[in-house]
């Protein structure tokens, strides 16, 4: 395979994640709206906070997803890691959640986890840390 088709193929892979990104923060966003509309259908036993810091925690992770696939799309490298290190925070918070809505949990970890995947293997941060 030659390095346009490399390249090409890593340059989708980046796409697809910016993709991701997006939906994974849409998701976000619903889900933290749901928790504030009906506080009453997931019971306060949360792992580690009450309610309104959930809804809070989605909603502010689902628009940083949001708006870091922009930016992943623009081609900004810094976007890239920053798009890793919140797609783990949202990997953690369903997976803090996954008792209390084990499938829509678990849609989001294997979302999650593509972005993590499509960036780290095929996005521009080994390109990055070559020329620092």
């Amino acid at each position: 395979m030659g390095t346009n088709a490399t390249s090409q193929r890593n340059q989708s892979w980046v796409d697809f994640a910016g993709v991701m990104l997006a939906i994974a923060g849409f998701f976000q966003i619903i889900y933290g709206a749901a928790v504030f509309a009906e506080s009453g259908y997931i019971v306060n036993k949360l792992l580690y906070w009450n309610m309104g810091s959930w809804g809070w925690a989605h909603l502010i992770v689902g628009v940083t997803l949001l708006s870091t696939s922009w930016f992943v799309f623009q081609g900004n490298q810094v976007a890239e890691v920053f798009a890793i290190i919140v797609a783990a925070a949202s990997l953690f918070i369903h997976a803090s959640t996954v008792q209390f809505a084990p499938f829509w949990s678990v849609v989001i970890i294997v979302i999650d986890v593509l972005i993590i995947y499509g960036l780290v293997v095929h996005g521009d941060i080994r390109g990055m840390k070559e020329r620092m």
